[in-house]
């Protein structure tokens, strides 16, 4: 036997096939999960240009470490110094402040520019000693077993290809730890941080800055 579909038109919101019961109950499309949660952004607000990974980046508690640039002189990384204070340590220190802001290599938004190879965790950032691929070693990274809780990714971004025998030792020995390790180009490696940052995912970065 052959099977019958009924169609639907907007001209047919009203025939008596269609339960009014249905049609009071629906809610509009951009209010649906969204009434309950005012900090959810409809689809409908986003526009061209829009920073879909800036309200993840900010969403949380702890402020999150983002790799914003990469040059010969070293990294761009916002998010390493806590401006937060109190209002009144804020104004006895006003002064001071002032005099410093032209020398200081910190802007105003946080951003430090770090003349070194760095390893950049969710919420913490550290000074790293390796300059070349070849010194890109397991005892170099082993930070990454300290560090809780414990890692789901690793990536290492050097422009240079790392020693085969020497990658696959550190992929062996993280992946006893449960943490995944691939190596990429350093800009590439930088934007796979921040999105997975931004997902609140266990990620690390190591970088290398080549002397």
């Amino acid at each position: 036997s052959r099977r019958r579909y009924t169609t639907f038109s907007n001209n047919d919101i009203h025939h008596p096939r269609v339960s009014s019961s249905v049609i009071q109950s629906s809610q509009p499309v951009t209010t649906i999960g969204i009434k309950n949660n005012p900090n959810r952004r409809c689809l409908s607000e986003l526009s061209r240009g829009t920073d879909l990974l800036a309200d993840s980046l900010a969403f949380g508690d702890k402020r999150k470490i983002i790799l914003e640039g990469y040059a010969t002189s070293g990294f761009d990384v916002r998010g390493m110094v806590d401006f937060s204070s109190s209002s009144s340590s804020n104004n006895n220190n006003t002064n001071r402040n002032n005099k410093l802001e032209e020398n200081s290599p910190v802007d105003k938004s946080g951003e430090v520019h770090v003349n070194s190879s760095i390893i950049a965790f969710p919420h913490s950032c550290f000074l790293w000693r390796p300059t070349c691929a070849k010194e890109v070693t397991l005892e170099s990274l082993a930070i990454i077993g300290l560090y809780q809780p414990s890692l789901e990714y690793l990536f290492i971004g050097c422009d240079a290809a790392l020693p085969p025998r020497e990658l696959n030792k550190i992929k062996r020995d993280m992946k006893e730890r449960g943490v995944v390790v691939d190596q990429m180009d350093v800009m590439n490696a930088m934007g796979t941080f921040n999105v997975l940052n931004g997902e609140d995912r266990r990620v690390a970065v190591a970088l290398v800055l080549s002397a």
